[in-house]
């Protein structure tokens, strides 16, 4: 129950700019018309009293007109309309205080101080008939008798009984005709100005997700209220500045690693010309580290950089040539289930990505188990290993660059730090996602997600 509750609140509440500023002007309108009707329906009601009361303070007035009262009085009692008791009357119908109480202000305006004023409603067919909200009272609907006894003095009460309308008011039917007038002449036009002003937002929104990317951004259009031109326009002006910033970026790496690789093939060829022993291999090995962590930085500052589009290609035909190669190298790999998925990316990337997840499953676990699987929409590329996984808490802490631990997962140290770091930015890049996780009894499993061309 508290589910559906929760999804019928989250319905009911937009998330949006435009739809929450409808939601806001709709509740306050209603709550306006609420006030207001309740405002009118008082009005009403306390015009309803007045009238139900002034007939028979009227008649009673002209009863006891000194210069009409004999005659006046005798045709009033003749008519069995005015009745004079020295006791209490009884009270017909159900007693009104409301219309008591107006009469006896109607009769202190006249001049006339009253020791008691009682009324009472009756309504002889009121079980039969029905409650009317959207229609207007039907003309044959019975009328209402009041009765109206005043007590002018100790021993003398003065009733009269006269005919009233009953209440008719459609209330209902005219706060929802009303209503829904005033919310089209309010939200038609709302609703046009939030979504003219939603547009130029719209657009933002989806170029701010596409800053970054190799297929950039496109200008925001500079349209609507002045601010939110002011807004698209420092827009347009980030993103240039942004784009200039990665251009220079590339040619500065380009620039630094032509740099760095010169001096380091000179000092590679002048150590191969120096005398076998341990302190020569040992060089060597130290120029091939600089060289593959030269490779490694220059290979994470230009993922999603590329400057071909992304090609349509099947992600079990790019990991089935990987594996091959690394089997022609002899590397210890197990093919699992690789079923045939199409996706939209960068294939050399890709490539990349799969190559540091299996080196680092065959560095830190002995084996790498490859494997493809496919769920809502997503191909899922998961390269498993035999050693002894990560520890929980650190998970996070190894996609970072520079990030190693190697005390606790190889007998070996080395490597730059950059591999899973490398594979997280192209998975990024290529709007997939890369998950790291430890297997059910040891080992851990890296999973490449990426969307499925439909």
């Amino acid at each position: 129950m508290s589910g559906i509750l929760g999804k019928l609140t989250g319905w009911m509440r937009p998330r949006t700019l435009a739809g929450q500023t409808i939601l806001v002007v709709a509740l306050s309108l209603a709550f306006v018309q609420l006030i207001g009707f309740s405002l009118y329906y008082l009005a009403q009601r306390n015009q309803w009293i007045t009238v139900a009361a002034a007939p028979g303070v009227i008649r009673i007035l002209e009863a006891l007109d000194p210069r009409e009262r004999t005659p006046a009085w005798q045709r009033a009692r003749a008519a069995r309309t005015l009745i004079v008791t020295p006791q209490v009357p009884v009270m017909t119908g159900k007693e009104a205080p409301e219309i008591a109480t107006r009469a006896a202000e109607l009769f202190r305006s006249a001049g006339m101080v009253p020791l008691d004023v009682r009324a009472a409603l009756d309504e002889p067919q009121r079980r039969n008939r029905r409650l009317r909200l959207f229609a207007e009272e039907r003309p044959q609907a019975p009328r209402l008798q009041v009765q109206l006894s005043v007590q002018l003095q100790a021993d003398q009460w003065v009733t009269v009984y006269t005919r009233s309308a009953p209440v008719a008011q459609p209330i209902a039917q005219r706060m929802i005709v009303q209503t829904l007038f005033l919310y089209g002449m309010v939200l038609i036009p709302l609703v046009w100005f939030t979504r003219r002003l939603a547009a130029p937002l719209r657009a933002l929104t989806s170029a701010t997700a596409r800053v970054g990317t190799p297929e950039g951004a496109q200008p925001v259009p500079e349209i609507g209220p002045e601010d939110v031109r002011r807004l698209a326009a420092s827009f347009n002006a980030m993103q240039q500045r942004i784009r200039s910033m990665l251009e220079e970026k590339d040619h500065m790496l380009g620039a630094i690693g032509h740099d760095l690789r010169t001096p380091l093939t000179a000092l590679r060829v002048r150590v191969e010309t120096a005398a076998e022993g341990a302190d020569r291999d040992r060089m060597v090995a130290t120029i091939d580290d600089m060289q593959k962590m030269l490779d490694d930085i220059l290979s994470l500052a230009r993922v999603g950089r590329d400057r071909e589009p992304p090609q349509r290609v099947d992600l079990s035909a790019l990991a089935d040539a990987a594996l091959d190669d690394f089997e022609d190298m002899g590397v210890p790999v197990v093919r699992g289930d690789l079923p045939r998925a199409v996706v939209n990316v960068h294939p050399r990337a890709i490539r990349r990505a799969l190559t540091n997840l299996i080196e680092n499953a065959v560095k830190y676990g002995d084996r790498a188990h490859v494997s493809l699987r496919i769920e809502s929409g997503r191909a899922i590329l998961s390269v498993a290993d035999e050693g002894p996984g990560i520890p929980e808490d650190r998970i996070e802490e190894m996609l970072q660059p520079f990030t190693r631990i190697e005390s606790s997962r190889s007998r070996d140290t080395g490597g730059t730090g950059l591999g899973l770091a490398i594979v997280r930015a192209v998975a990024s890049a290529e709007n997939g996602q890369l998950v790291l996780r430890n297997g059910a009894e040891r080992g851990l499993i890296a999973e490449l997600s990426l969307p499925i061309v439909a």
